[in-house]
């Protein structure tokens, strides 16, 4: 098994050396443009991909808070005067 990872790895790496120097070698210079309203659109899709990181993710954070809060409760004192 490990000899097949192994040799697979070798023939990738064959593959892929190659073809990164070709690029390399083959760079020209690319006259683009970005208007306002790719900067923008950027932002913003890095905006709504943190936006659903934290929503996504803050669902199963208050599930593991209230197990643990369940696990280690304090009993809480009362006072009688």
């Amino acid at each position: 098994m490990k000899k097949t990872i192994i040799h697979m790895l070798d023939n990738i790496k064959k593959l892929i050396l190659p073809t990164i120097l070709i690029l390399l070698i083959s760079l020209t210079n690319s006259y683009a443009y970005l208007d306002p309203g790719t900067g923008g659109f950027i932002i913003q899709a890095i905006l709504a991909l943190g936006a659903t990181i934290v929503f996504y993710l803050g669902y199963p954070v208050r599930i593991i808070k209230s197990f643990f809060n369940k696990i280690f409760k304090k009993k809480k004192k009362k006072f009688n005067f």
